[in-house]
């Protein structure tokens, strides 16, 4: 029984770490991320509580991927043949 709960207590202790190095990982490097995905957010609360039209929010999003795009270009490798 106390074997089971150390093994436990370690793989939990495992997975506590592996979990901040992600979130650490993901803060350090994704910071314009975090910003358009803030701004995403506020973008849909304003548009379910009615401070923004359907219009307003498609442009908002539009803007934010286009920002995206900028930033974080989709590369598609070459089809071999």
């Amino acid at each position: 029984m106390l074997a089971t709960m150390c093994a436990a207590a370690a793989i939990a202790g495992v997975y506590l770490v592996l979990i901040g190095r992600h979130l650490y990982k993901a803060a350090e490097s994704g910071r314009p991320q975090r910003r358009r995905a803030t701004a995403e957010r506020l973008a849909t609360i304003r548009l379910f509580t009615g401070d923004l039209d359907r219009a307003g929010y498609r442009a908002e999003l539009e803007t934010l991927a286009a920002l995206d795009a900028v930033e974080r270009p989709l590369t598609v490798p070459a089809a071999e043949h």
